[in-house]
Formats: structure tokens, sequence, C-alpha cells
């Protein structure tokens, strides 16, 4: 691996680590407010992973750029699909 390679893993491995660090640092509140929250931040946890992925799919299997893009997408819009899905049930406890 050269040097740029292990740069972005070291990053995204600070990433994964951030989101983690995040999780186990919310707030104990109870009921919808919670799950929201924790949705939310495993929505984090995949956006971390997804960038991690994406390295080791170009460094460890050479996959092609075509596919690993695609991979990459699919995993950010799914994270971003949680993130979504917490900040909505996030704001339904807020309503109720």
């Amino acid at each position: 691996m050269d040097t740029l390679q292990i740069i972005s893993f070291v990053l995204d491995l600070v990433l994964i680590v951030a989101a983690v660090i995040a999780y186990h640092a919310r707030p104990r509140i109870g009921g919808q407010l919670a799950i929201g929250l924790r949705v939310l931040l495993i929505g984090v946890m995949i956006l971390g992973l997804a960038h991690f992925i994406e390295t080791a799919l170009f460094v460890v299997f050479h996959e092609n750029l075509q596919v690993n893009e695609v991979i990459h997408r699919l995993l950010v819009g799914t994270g971003f699909l949680f993130v979504i899905v917490g900040f909505y049930r996030m704001r339904r406890a807020f309503e109720e």
C-alpha cells in the first residue's frame, strides 16, 4: 500500500470510531426520541463504513472504479435513509 492508501484507511477508521463514540455518547433518553436518535446514529455509522468499504474494495480487492462507486453510493444512500428516518421519528416524538 502506498502512503495515500494508508492515509485513506486511517481516516476511514477515524470516521468509524467517531460514529461509534457518538453512539455511545448519546443522551440516555426514552421513548420515540431515543429510538429516533439511535436510528440516526446507525445511519452515521453506515456512512462511516461506506468510506472504509470503498477504500477496501479499491486497495484489497482491486475492484474497478464503476462497480466501487455504485456500491459506495448505495451504502451512502442507505446511511442517509437511516438518518432521515431517525429525524422523522425524533420529530414525531416532539409532536406527540
